[in-house]
């Protein structure tokens, strides 16, 4: 009988280092893929690292000196990581949009405990998970992990805020300001992985300040061998920049595993931007010149570079040929590798080193349709016409523009009201989400701030006849009144950054199309430690929890009911306030009014029994003791 996982793990850890050799079994190859799996931090640059391997277990009490990654609080984060949670989610239809149909969800709670809770249904259920966090620009930084905890209390806990409720903290010198930071993102990420798909992507947007800390932290929890790349924002120069303009934010790419990409021939594409222009442009000059296309280039080439740096079009402008079939290009003829069979003579003209790029069939085929362009004058090589309309789609570049302007004006004008700073720009995560994502799948973004990221994927299925769902996480933290945009929040009848990111989404799906909703739960603490699977049962599938989420409101089993009672389903904490219902105005702030409703109307809806809440009780207990 083979060894188990713990079995073999003391042979391993004696081994260090050390690579697995050629003649290595499959069973320890397997074994380390495992390792590989659940520790990718314990395999620095590729190999296992012992040191690594033990402090993540926990055991390593005479660490020797490596290259590592660590900071005030790595301790604390990791302890955070592995605590259970006690919290557990209740569905609010009232605040929900189309709650029989919807297949969205809107989560509102610290995101730590909701990522634990999600973990036990949902583990490898996300194909993407995108994420805008705080960017950790002021002085300080403070984040309460316990959404239950007062912020005050925790103030006071942490040696912030003094008896007389005076706040006692001061500019963090010596790098501390980066520790809480980072404190706070580690346990959020290592609990986000789990939820990734083996082909899964994680994306992450950050600014100067943390960009540098970020990568080294993704790099622990994902292993470095999953960077993908670091994408480059433009968003607009900086007008009273004294040394460089700046402007620029950052996207962290990384996979769950790379290797599996690899294996599976995943390429990302997305529709090249500034083609209209183009091919309005070349519209124009067959039109002016017919055949006469030597006059039509050299027009096409002065027009591509009168356009100003950042047009769109201007990307394309490599393309300065044009004949009846569209503008165009040269393009290499040779293959990027060797191959035998691409190996001949053609015309007359020797093969280049690799081989031609095609078989001797597809050469002749464009030969005959006029697309290879053999030498004359200097040229020594047979090059083939390559056009703009069989070439739209190319990877995701690593760098754009995009000015951010554009999506705070967007914002405020279907809000009404300039309530939220720095909205991330739709279009932008729309094109991400294309060219990762697919129909059917899962996205989720656990800063979901404004609500950038439902509503961009609600604007790409359609484009591209796909369905994706969404799941978003907001704490319901307040507007900071010390800001503009905060006090016209709370002007505006918003309690809570979570109540803008509803509002936002209402609006949305208004006005995208009158089918689209969403369903609202809201975490609240239980005193139940979540330790293991509360839903999904033996043989189901690893999606079955979101199944049962989204489940349409039915008669509810009496357990079920009863389960929810235990957990004052309905009820929610002392004084907790609801948005008006989704049958109001939807161009109107979603003032809470304070008012407690009525047990009943408060309750869990059918259909959701148990599948999200803890506890048991007897069977003699039924909806009727409520």
């Amino acid at each position: 009988m083979p060894k188990s996982l713990l079995e073999q793990l003391p042979e391993i850890v004696a081994r260090g280092r050390q690579q697995v050799p050629a003649a290595t079994s499959d069973e320890r190859v397997e074994l380390m893929g495992q390792l590989r799996e659940l520790l990718p931090a314990a395999f620095l640059d590729g190999e296992l690292d012992r040191s690594a391997l033990l402090d993540a277990l926990g055991l390593d009490e005479e660490a020797e000196p490596a290259f590592a990654f660590t900071w005030p609080g790595m301790e604390q984060a990791r302890q955070d990581a592995r605590a259970p949670t006690t919290a557990t989610l209740i569905p609010d239809v009232q605040a929900s949009v189309r709650w029989e149909d919807a297949r969205d969800v809107l989560i509102e709670g610290d995101n730590l405990q909701v990522l634990k809770l999600l973990k036990n249904g949902y583990t490898g259920a996300f194909k993407l998970i995108y994420i805008d966090p705080p960017y950790n620009t002021g002085d300080t930084f403070t984040y309460n992990d316990d959404f239950s905890v007062p912020e005050a209390e925790y103030l006071r806990a942490t040696g912030q805020l003094d008896d007389q409720g005076a706040t006692t903290s001061k500019k963090e010198t010596k790098g501390r300001k980066h520790a809480p930071w980072l404190t706070m993102m580690f346990p959020r990420l290592v609990a986000a992985r789990h939820l990734l798909r083996k082909d899964g992507v994680f994306l992450a947007s950050i600014d100067n300040n943390e960009v540098h800390h970020l990568r080294l932290l993704l790099d622990a929890v994902f292993g470095a061998e999953n960077f993908v790349d670091m994408m480059t924002w433009q968003g607009g120069r900086k007008g009273d920049a004294k040394l460089t303009a700046g402007g620029q934010d950052y996207i962290l790419v990384y996979a769950k595993n790379r290797q599996q990409l690899k294996d599976l021939d995943i390429r990302w594409r997305e529709r090249k931007t500034g083609l209209e222009a183009v091919y309005a442009k070349e519209k124009e000059l067959l039109e002016k010149h017919g055949t006469a296309f030597d006059a039509a280039k050299e027009e096409l080439r002065a027009w591509f570079k009168n356009l100003p740096e950042g047009n769109p079009a201007k990307q394309h402008e490599h393309y300065s040929h044009i004949d009846q079939d569209g503008v165009w290009t040269s393009d290499n003829s040779s293959s990027p590798n060797y191959r035998e069979n691409l190996i001949y003579n053609f015309k007359g003209y020797e093969p280049p080193e690799n081989g031609w790029r095609y078989e001797l069939a597809r050469m002749e085929q464009l030969d005959q349709a006029g697309r290879l362009l053999f030498p004359s004058g200097r040229a020594t090589r047979v090059r083939i016409k390559k056009y703009l309309r069989e070439q739209e789609y190319w990877a995701p570049a690593s760098s754009f523009y995009r000015d951010r302007s554009g999506a705070s004006s967007a914002l405020n004008t279907l809000m009404r009201a300039e309530v939220f700073d720095d909205p991330k720009a739709t279009d932008v995560l729309a094109r991400l989400i294309h060219a990762i994502t697919d129909d059917g799948d899962l996205v989720l973004d656990f800063f979901a701030g404004s609500g950038s990221t439902g509503q961009a994927i609600w604007e790409q299925n359609p484009r591209d006849g796909k369905t994706r769902h969404w799941v978003l996480i907001q704490r319901p933290e307040k507007p900071d009144k010390t800001t503009e945009t905060g006090r016209n929040a709370v002007a505006a009848g918003y309690d809570t950054i979570f109540e803008i990111t509803a509002e936002r989404l209402r609006r949305a799906a208004q006005g995208i199309s009158g089918g689209l909703g969403f369903r609202v739960f809201r975490a609240r603490e239980t005193g139940l430690a979540v330790e293991a699977s509360v839903v999904v049962q033996a043989g189901q599938a690893e999606s079955a929890q979101y199944a049962l989420m989204l489940t349409q409101a039915g008669a509810a089993s009496s357990e079920g009911r009863c389960k929810s009672r235990r957990l004052g389903v309905g009820s929610g904490p002392q004084g907790q306030r609801h948005p008006a219902g989704r049958n109001a105005d939807p161009h109107r702030g979603r003032r809470s009014d304070g008012i407690r409703l009525p047990e009943r109307r408060r309750r869990a809806p059918a259909g959701l029994p148990g599948s999200l809440h803890l506890g048991h009780c007897s069977g003699s207990e039924s909806a009727r003791d409520r």
